[in-house]
This record gives structure tokens, C-alpha cells and sequence, in this order.
């Protein structure tokens, strides 16, 4: 590094260096190490160089400002030459001239000229620096560490000179002109690096500055703790030493450095093009406010946030928020921004709705700490539209919205201070908590996951959603005559005590809420397991009072009267090997009378650690859950609710448990007893089919109930003991036979028979059994699947319904057995046939894909009251995803998605998400399959397009009208063939589509008969929507292999826009609008312009709220509920 300097110099240089006696003159300066050698070596050189640099700027004071500036260009990456002229010396007109930064074409460098009064400084360096590299953004852990050195240097260099040369006149003046040149550099290596360092030296001036105001406090006060001592004449040399100066008085000096600083750095480049430049700016200015908040804390300097709230770039709105929020965590500070928060609410509130996740959470944050300090600020339609966001897919969102809950909804806890005086009634305050919560929940009207909630309250109020105690008192027993629970309160809060028990047990959150990136929940093992098992211990004890709650009179009376029909209809039907223990309906109470209640109670013993039961001698509590079981077994015969039992019984018969020995024999006993009360049905019931005789409605009913509770168990317990399968393939023979069954008792021999085989195929792969065995098991299995193909065309949506979902399950697991040729599982090997593939695409077609009545048509959206129609259409999704799976598990050929695909816009509202998964999967499979399957379906659409047609050429058929709606699928195909090896896809899309196209004979057009047409012609308009996939390098080879498909004889490209020879040939020499990301493909013609889809933002359900309110909630908590009413207020822009 070579320097200039002036010939007025102080003396004879440093470390041996010759006197500088002409301005002119270019001294090379030898130093053992420069400040950006002392600032690389670590940190522990920084003070050292430091320090040098001080002393040899008292010595040699310009020498050590040309060191200094040599040392922050060297910093921006710049390793050329840096030259110094007097800047006294140039005429005042001629200095504008020497401001100047150009490159120089003949030597090819790049050199500045700038103004570091006194001198004019001329930079030199190569136009393009290495792989734009320089040190402060360079890769790796050592120049990370260099960027904080440099930092580090840059404020000591401040705190060591503030109280000598900081302010002599000429050391920041030098600095600031060099700073403010720099950052105005075209160059952005110059630009960032002298923006860190302006900010920096910002940074370390306010922390002076501030800490010089609170030394002056200091001292003022303690010079009036003197003067009482003064008086009374104590300490008379320290009030001596107080009042003699020692310093000079200089007030204003660091204020003033501090304004033009800051006007000349942060001024121009808090809106640098630059977002890393930005967001230095946007922290630093942050710092700056909480350092020395009696300059910064004003609305001169505060208007940058807020403007820079608007800031397109990500990092940089993250920064304000956070400075912002820094500044609302101190009361003191808040009281200040008020002015400046109606001024910016608007746009603070929008930033909820931010396409960072990170960002929406932080600014939650900062509104629940502006709740906290300013009273009213938020209307009750603004505070709804906060409070759904507890809902929010981002846990740390969610978790700040439920924070503010907490702090807005929920009473909080008593003061220490009046503990003493009134005991508080935390039993009191926490059910109004739980009933407001409940009533948040119930007339919020944003969503049905109460799993979300719990995991948004999980940390913000772990005393509410982990208190077991008082949710169990709860629903057990009201205190004294308070209003207790209503009905729909009380369903809300058992679906929260079984989500908060859940995550308790897992200590994950639900499923689909995403977690922050930095890391997971780091929670305490040892915590976590005590946790579990406090938990765990209270609901072994509680579960069968849950379950046999005794309801009021009147319920009770009820209940004891369907307990008593349940009895009667299941024959009189007990727990035996319990004698002298029947089960009373006493224990049916009112839980256990409601289907939607009871069934959720019943999955806690699936989150429990039931080794309670032994390690703490809780014996008599495991009896009585077994008894509620199969009091639950007996009375229930909705489905839901038997399946929910046998599950129950499986996790107590699980034989890692120290349940298994207790509850495993009364599983056995109760299955003998459903067992042995079928058979004398089921046997008078053939023996009435045989007879042509029909059963009694009563013993009907009874049978059904038997069958609907062993199916229910089958599904989670191995009844093969018990030889169920012969009993289910006799009803589905008689059925064959008769056909005459009832729908129920076909659904539940179906299910049943399935169950039966899926457990003998689980035998079969945990232990091989002899060949003769896999050869019976195969009969069955082929006949159940005959059976299941024949009740595909049942008139009963019903039972065609679940065959068609069995068999496709079945199908399933039979493809993945083993090779065909194999001795062993190889002989259940089973793919379907073409007939039954059809058969299976054809019920699709029936049952699926419905024309949808109404104006919307297959986007009709279902409201909560359709639940009848919510219900098919979750079946119909159902059926379409099993399919589906055959496809993508390779059981059917890719092709047989073809038929499928064909309603993928028409039905995308609803099946849509299924549909792009499939394709998404096969394209992960095979990508050349996939695409093939999806140019057939395109074929196929194309086809019945000319069937429907004919031959007849209309321009304005391609541009609308069908046709158009089959362009629009191919474009959305050409979309899903993603970006790795894509080109490989199109091609070959491009090469069959090619052949297609002129596959068939030309006919002779109607209009005109000396010309001729090919039939297929108007397939190279679909084919012209995948030219987006072929890179520019490529279209040259398959533009050549365009024009040889293209037959002799035919006239090359006709007149019109709508040729599709033409409009094909077009798609193909696009060389600047070709398909980029997720982008649509340009339009072939300008009519495609008009006919596209508008697409409009997606925003939050603001407006869309109810009347609720917290004021509503508060009044509701202390018994006086309003009725729930709906409302909406106009929309408002984010």
C-alpha cells in the first residue's frame, strides 16, 4: 500500500520513515503490521492497534489519519494504491472537478476521488474485485470473526479518544468526509463496508454520549449530597475536589459529530438499493434509540422505522420490528411512542398477515407489549382479528396470540400483596378462566381445532391448560350452587382436556403447526417424564368417575332408561366372571349416555403410562375402568364409540403394560360374550333367509348391535380364536344367494370378513404356515375380492362405497407380498386385471366426479350447516384418494390415471389437492410414465372433443368454449412436470404428441374440397402449452424435428393466428417469454390474454367475525350470556 501525504506534516515520521517535504512526493510506508493485519489477527490485537494508533496520532497526527483511512479501504476489498493532495492548495472551482468515480478503459482500473478535508484521496483498484469479495461479507468463521473485529475497532477507536482527541476539530472531520464519500460510492464493496463502519462509529458516539449525561447526573447529585455536608462542615476536601473542573466545558461537541453523522451517512443510505445496507441502517438506528434515547427517542429519528415498515425486503422489516420492540419492553420509553404508533398502527396490524412467518410472530409480540402500556388502543373488532391467530399454522405465532389472550381475556393471578388479607379462591378463578376460554372458543366463529388452541395457550397458560385438577373438578362436581357447565361447554372442554392430554404425552404440537427454525421445544426429559407421570396417576384415578358421572335427576332418569333398553336389546348380556359386580345404570351417567362426549374420554388411557397401576398400587382403579368399558360396550352401538372402546382395550391390553395381566382376560370374556350372543341370532336369521321368513325387527336390531361390537373390536384385537370369519362369509354367501339382506348387516359382514383376513395375513408374514394353508387363505382371498367387485354396482351407495375402499386396500396390500413365482407369501400375489381396472375407473366416474347442482357447480363451497353433504364429500375424497394410492404404489398402471386426471380443473376445488399429489408423486416415480399418462389424458379429452365436434375448423372454438378449457388443463400440466430433467419429459411429450397429430389420414374440408385436412391437426395447439420446458438450447433440434413429422405434400404454415402449425412453430422460436418458476406460459395468441384467470391475493378473514367481543366474554364468565348472533363489516385492505 502506497500513501500520499501533504508536505505540511508534523515532523519527522514514525518507525524510522524519511520527512516529507513536497506534497507531491509518494512515500512508501513499511509498518511491522497495519491496522488490517492487527485487526485479522483476533481479538485480543484490536485494543493493542487501537492504542498504537492513538498514540501515533498524537505524535504524527496526519500520517495517522492516512493510516486510518488506508485501513477502511482496505476493509472495502480495495487493494490498490491510495494517493493524498492538499486540498488548500486546488482552486475552490476546481474541487466540484476532482469529486469524481469512473473507470479508466485504458489501464482498466477503477479509481475515486473524494474529499477527506484536508485532502483530496484518489483510490485505485481493479474494475472487478475477485468473485466479489470483501472482507467484511467474506466466507468462512475467519472472516465472520474479522467482520466483529472490525466492529469492535471502530467503537474502542471511539471510546479511547472521546475524552482527548475526539474532538479536536479534526479527527471526526477527516473521518465523516471520508465516511460520507464512501458511502456515496457507486462501488457496493465501498458503499457497505463505510455504512457499517458510519453506523458503528454512530453506535459508540451515542453509548458516550449517554454514558457522559449519566456521569454528569451522577455528579450533580452527589454535589447535592455534599452541600448538606457542606453545611454541617463533614467532608469539606471532597466538596473542595467536586467543585474544581475537571474538564473542559465541550456539551454540544458530541451532539453535533452525532448530527452530521447522521445526516451525511444514514440519510443516504437508510434507502441504499442495498437490502444488507438497509438493514445495518434500520439496527443500528435501533441501537441508537436505546442508548441515547434523550436525542434519539424523537419523531425525527423514529419516522425512519416507521417508514421502513414498508420496506419490500424481509430482513429489513424483521429489524424494525424488533427495534420496536426493544423499545416497548421499558415503560418508559413506550410512554413516548405513542404519537408514533396511531401514527404507523395501521401498518403494524397489516404485518400480521406478512409472508414471513418470523415477521408475523415478532410483530404479535410488540402488540401484546403495546396492549400492555396504553389503554383502548385496540378496538374489539381489532382485538378479534389478534385473537385468531392462536389458530395460525406457525406455533411461535400462535403462541404470542395466546399470550395476549392471557393477558386480555383471562383474570390473572392475585398480588402477593393481598394474599394475606383475602385468601383468593383459585378454584373460582380458574373456572371463570376456563368458562371464558370455553366462550372464546364457542362464539369466535375462526375455526373447530381446538388442538391448535391448546398448543397456543401450552406455554403462554400452562396453569390453565395443564391443570388437570381443576378441569376433572369441572366436569365432576360444581361447586357448591354456582351454574355449573352447560351442556356445549362441557363438550368443549372435554375436546380440550383430551388435546392438552395428548400433548402431554407426545410433547410435540398437533399435527400441521410448524415449528420456529432456530429449534424445537428443548424441554427437560426428567421434567417431561414427571409431568407424564403426575398426569398419568391423577387419570387412572379419575377416568372411570369421568366415565360413570351421575347426572341430575331428570338426566338420570333418562339414562337409566336407555340403560335399561341397551340391556334389554343386547340380551340381557353381563360381565361375567364379576360375580356379584352387574353393572348399574348408575354408571351410565351422563357421559356415558352421550356418544360425542364419551367418545373422546375414551382416548386418555391411550396417552397414560399405565405402569401407575403396579409401581403404585392403584389395582382397584384399573378394575374399575375395565368395568365402565364394558358398561360402555354393552349400552353404545354407534360405531364411533366402539371402536373408541376397543381401542381403549388395547392400549390396557398392550403386553409391554402392567395392565395386561387384569385387563387381557376381561377383553377375552367380553368377546365371549358378544360371540356367544350372536350365534343363536345369526343362526335363526339363515335358517328365516333359507325359509323365506323374515326376522324380527327386535331380534334384527339385536344382531345388528352384535355384529357392529365385533367388528368394532376386530379392528384392533385378534379374534381369529373365535372363528368369526366362517360366520361373516355366511352372510356374504346368503347375500349372494337371497340378495336380500339387510344394508347393515352386508356393511358389517364386508368389514368384518376384511378384518378377519388382514389378521391372518399379519399370522402369515410373523410365521410362514404349510403351503395348503397359503392356498386357502389365496381362495379367500380371491373370493372376498369377487364379492367386493359385485357389490361395486350395489344399489346402495353405502355398500358400494365401502367395497370399493376395501378392495382397493386389499389390492394394496396383496400387490406387495412378494414375486408371483415365490413358494412362500408369493402365493397371496395379486394385481388386477384390465376388466377390473376399468371396472374400478368406471365407479370413479359414477360416484366421484358428480355433476354438482347449482350455480357453482363443482366450486360450490360447503358451510358448516351442510353437514350431510360435507360428510359425502369426505367419503367421495376418500374413494378418490384409495384409488389414487393404487397409482402411486404402482399396484395399477400409470396410465389408469389418465381418466382421473381429465377432471383435474373441473373438480379442483375439491379434489384438487389429491389430484396434484398424485401427480407429484408419480412424476417422483418415473418421470417419463408420468408424462406419458399425462399427454393420454390430454388424448382422450382431445378425442371426445372431435366426437362431440367434428372435423369443422373454428378459430374461435380454440380460444374459448371447450377446447380452451382443454388448453388450460395441458398448461397446468405443463406446470407439474417441475424443474429437474423436465426437458426430458417435454421432449418426449413433443415427440408422441408429434405422431399424434398426424397419426390419421387427411380428409378433404367440407367448405373447400381441394384442400385437405389431417383430423388431429388441432392437437399441436395442446402440445404448444409444453414448449415452456424445452430450454432455448433445445428448440433449434426440436423446431428441425417439427418441421420433418410434417408430411410432403401439405402446405407449410397457412395464413390466420390460429393455425396450429403456425401457433406450434411460434411456441418454439419464444426465445425471451419462455415459462419461468411456477409462472404460467405466454399466451399463443392475444385472445388467451383476455380469457386468463385473474388472480387475486388471499387474504385473512378480518372482516368476518361475530359479534362477540371481550367485554361479551366477561359478561358471559360471570353467568350472563348474550345470544350468539352473527354479523359482518365491510372488508378491509391489508
Amino acid at each position: 500500500m502506497t500513501q500520499r501525504a501533504p508536505s505540511e506534516g508534523q515532523g519527522a515520521c514514525r518507525r524510522g520513515q524519511l520527512r516529507r517535504r513536497d506534497r507531491k512526493r509518494k512515500v512508501t510506508v513499511t509498518t511491522e503490521a497495519t491496522l488490517f493485519e492487527m485487526v485479522a489477527l483476533g481479538k485480543h490485537c484490536v485494543q493493542m492497534a487501537v492504542e498504537e494508533w492513538v498514540r501515533s496520532y498524537e505524535r504524527d497526527r496526519e500520517l495517522a489519519l492516512l493510516d486510518l483511512i488506508s485501513f477502511f479501504v482496505q476493509c472495502c476489498g480495495c487493494e490498490g494504491i491510495v494517493t493524498a493532495e492538499l486540498y488548500r492548495s486546488i482552486p475552490d472551482s476546481s474541487v466540484v472537478h476532482k469529486m469524481t468515480e469512473k473507470f479508466d478503459q485504458e489501464t482498466g482500473l477503477y479509481y475515486k476521488k473524494f474529499l477527506a478535508y484536508p485532502w483530496i484521496l484518489t483510490i485505485l483498484w481493479p474494475e472487478k474485485l475477485q468473485n466479489d469479495f470483501y472482507p467484511i461479507v467474506g466466507p468462512g468463521p475467519f472472516w465472520k470473526r474479522f467482520r466483529v473485529n472490525f466492529c469492535e475497532f471502530t467503537e474502542l477507536l471511539v471510546q479511547q479518544t472521546h475524552s482527548s482527541v475526539l474532538c479536536d476539530g479534526h479527527l471526526m472531520d477527516t473521518v465523516i468526509c471520508m465516511l460520507s464519500s464512501l458511502t456515496s460510492s457507486a462501488v457496493h464493496s465501498l458503499r457497505h463496508t463505510s455504512s457499517l463502519a458510519a453506523m458503528k462509529l454512530l453506535t459508540a458516539l451515542a453509548g458516550v454520549k449517554q454514558g457522559t449525561c449519566t456521569s454528569k447526573y451522577r455528579g450533580q447529585r452527589l454535589c447535592e449530597l455534599q452541600s448538606v455536608s457542606r453545611v454541617k462542615g463533614r467532608h469539606k476536601h471532597s466538596v473542595e475536589l467536586l467543585d474544581q473542573p475537571t474538564q473542559q466545558n465541550r456539551p454540544l461537541t458530541i451532539d453535533n459529530i452525532i448530527r452530521a453523522l447522521f445526516k451525511r451517512t444514514f440519510v443516504p443510505r437508510y434507502r441504499d438499493v442495498s437490502s444488507d445496507i438497509r438493514v445495518i441502517c434500520v439496527t443500528e438506528l435501533g441501537c441508537w434509540i436505546k442508548l441515547y434515547p434523550d436525542h434519539f427517542l424523537d419523531d425525527n429519528y423514529l419516522k425512519y422505522i416507521g417508514w421502513m415498515l414498508y420496506d419490500k425486503d424481509a430482513s429489513v422489516r424483521m429489524q424494525c420490528i424488533l427495534a420496536l420492540k426493544a423499545l416497548y419492553e421499558k415503560r418508559e420509553s413506550a410512554m413516548k411512542l405513542r404519537v408514533f404508533f396511531h401514527k404507523f398502527k395501521k401498518r403494524i396490524l397489516s404485518m400480521t398477515q406478512d409472508r414471513q412467518p418470523e415477521i408475523r410472530s415478532e410483530c404479535m409480540q410488540l402488540l401484546r407489549l403495546v396492549s400492555e402500556h396504553y389503554v383502548g388502543v385496540f378496538s374489539s373488532l381489532e382485538y378479534v382479528f389478534l385473537f385468531q391467530f392462536v389458530y395460525s399454522a406457525y406455533r411461535p405465532l400462535a403462541t404470542a396470540a395466546g399470550e395476549l389472550i392471557c393477558k386480555r381475556l383471562l383474570a390473572p393471578p392475585p398480588q402477593e400483596g393481598l394474599a394475606a388479607q383475602n385468601p383468593p379462591d383459585e378454584f373460582e378463578r380458574n373456572l371463570q378462566n376456563m368458562k371464558t376460554l370455553i366462550d372464546f372458543y364457542l362464539q369466535g366463529e375462526f375455526h373447530r381445532h381446538i388442538p391448535y388452541l391448546v398448543d397456543g395457550l401450552w406455554d403462554a397458560a400452562p396453569t390453565l391448560v395443564r391443570n388437570w385438577e381443576c378441569m376433572t373438578s369441572l366436569l365432576l362436581r360444581p361447586r357448591g350452587r354456582r351454574q355449573g357447565l352447560t351442556s356445549q361447554q362441557e363438550q368443549v372442554l372435554i375436546e380440550i382436556l383430551v388435546a392438552a392430554v395428548r400433548q402431554a404425552a407426545e410433547g410435540c404440537p398437533p399435527t400441521g403447526r410448524e415449528l420456529s427454525k432456530k429449534a424445537a421445544r428443548d424441554m427437560d426429559r426428567t421434567r417431561r417424564w414427571r409431568e407424564h407421570a403426575n398426569m398419568s396417576r391423577h387419570f387412572v384415578k379419575v377416568l372411570p368417575q369421568l366415565l360413570s358421572k351421575v347426572p341430575s335427576r331428570e338426566g338420570h332418569e333418562a339414562g337409566t332408561r336407555e340403560a335399561v333398553g341397551a340391556q334389554g336389546q343386547a340380551g340381557g348380556c353381563r360381565s361375567e366372571g364379576r360375580p356379584g359386580r352387574r353393572p348399574s345404570p348408575l354408571l351410565c351417567g351422563q357421559f356415558a349416555a352421550d356418544k360425542e362426549k364419551v367418545t373422546p374420554l375414551l382416548q386418555i388411557p391411550r396417552y397414560c403410562n399405565l405402569d401407575v397401576y403396579d409401581r403404585d398400587g392403584l389395582g382397584s382403579y384399573l378394575d374399575s375402568a375395565l368395568l365402565e368399558l364394558d358398561c360402555l360396550v354393552q349400552r353404545h352401538s354407534d360405531m364411533a364409540v366402539l371402536e373408541a372402546c376397543a381401542r381403549a382395550y388395547g392400549a390396557y391390553c398392550d403386553e409391554g403394560g402392567s395392565a395386561h395381566r387384569q385387563a387381557t382376560p376381561a377383553c377375552s370374556r367380553l368377546v365371549d360374550m358378544l360371540v356367544d350372543a350372536l350365534t343363536p341370532l345369526l343362526d335363526v336369521f339363515i335358517q328365516h333367509e333359507k325359509q323365506g321368513q323374515v326376522l324380527g325387527h327386535h331380534e334384527m336390531g339385536r344382531m345388528c348391535s352384535m355384529l357392529r361390537r365385533l367388528v368394532a373390536f376386530y379392528s384392533t384385537h385378534d379374534l381369529s380364536s373365535w372363528n368369526l370369519y366362517e360366520k361373516m362369509d355366511s352372510l356374504l354367501t346368503l347375500q349372494g344367494h337371497q340378495g336380500s339382506l339387510p344394508t347393515e348387516v352386508v356393511h358389517c359382514a364386508l368389514q368384518g370378513t376384511y378384518y378377519a383376513l388382514l389378521w391372518q395375513i399379519a399370522a402369515a408374514t410373523d410365521r410362514l404356515p404349510p403351503q395348503a394353508a397359503l392356498l386357502d387363505l389365496r381362495r379367500r382371498l380371491m373370493k372376498f375380492c369377487v364379492a367386493c367387485r359385485v357389490y361395486l354396482s350395489h344399489q346402495s351407495k353405502v355398500l358400494s362405497g365401502k367395497a370399493f375402499i376395501l378392495l382397493c386396500d386389499l389390492l394394496l396390500i396383496l400387490s406387495h407380498q412378494g414375486p408371483e413365482d415365490d413358494a412362500g407369501l408369493g402365493l397371496l400375489f395379486f394385481v388386477p386385471d384390465q376388466l377390473l381396472q376399468a371396472r374400478l375407473l368406471a365407479f370413479l366416474r359414477e360416484h366421484v366426479f358428480l355433476e354438482e347442482s347449482g350455480p357453482e357447480g363443482p366450486s360450490r363451497v360447503y358451510k358448516e350447516e351442510d353437514s350431510e353433504e360435507l360428510h359425502e364429500l369426505f367419503h367421495r375424497r376418500n374413494m378418490l384418494a384409495v384409488f389414487c394410492k393404487l397409482v402411486v404404489y404402482n399396484v395399477l398402471d400409470m396410465s389408469a390415471a389418465a381418466e382421473v386426471y381429465q377432471f383435474y380443473l373441473k373438480h379442483y376445488h375439491h379434489f384438487g389437492d389429491i389430484l396434484k399429489e398424485t401427480m407429484t408423486r408419480t412424476r417422483q416415480n418415473d418421470r417419463l410414465r408420468n408424462a406419458l399418462s399425462l399427454l393420454l389424458c390430454l388424448q382422450q379429452l382431445f378425442q371426445k372433443h372431435m366426437d362431440t365436434c367434428g372435423l369443422s375448423y373454428d378459430p374461435i372454438g380454440f380460444i374459448c368454449g371447450p377446447f380452451y378449457s382443454i388448453r388450460l388443463l395441458a398448461r397446468r400440466f405443463a406446470l407439474t412436470l417441475g424443474f429437474d430433467c423436465a426437458p426430458e419429459a417435454a421432449h418426449l411429450i413433443h415427440r408422441r404428441g408429434l405422431a399424434y397429430a398426424f397419426s390419421e389420414a387427411p380428409v378433404a374440408e367440407e367448405e373447400e374440397g381441394d384442400r385437405q385436412r389431417f383430423p388431429n391437426l388441432s392437437f399441436l395447439l395442446l402440445l404448444a402449452e409444453f414448449s415452456c420446458k424445452i430450454p432455448l438450447a433445445e428448440r433449434g433440434a426440436a423446431l428441425a424435428h417439427f418441421q420433418d413429422s410434417i408430411p410432403e405434400g401439405m402446405p407449410r404454415f397457412g395464413d390466420g393466428d390460429m393455425n396450429p402449425l403456425l401457433v406450434y412453430r411460434k411456441s418454439l422460436t419464444k426465445t425471451d417469454d419462455a415459462a419461468q418458476g411456477e409462472e404460467e406460459p405466454a399466451a399463443a395468441n392475444p385472445f388467451d390474454a383476455i380469457c386468463k384467470e385473474s388472480k387475486r391475493q388471499q387474504e385473512l378473514p378480518v372482516a368476518t367475525c361475530s359479534t362477540w367481543t371481550p367485554d361479551t366474554l366477561a359478561s358471559s364468565a360471570a353467568g350472563d350470556p348474550e345470544p350468539r348472533t352473527s354479523s359482518s363489516s365491510p372488508n378491509s385492505k391489508r
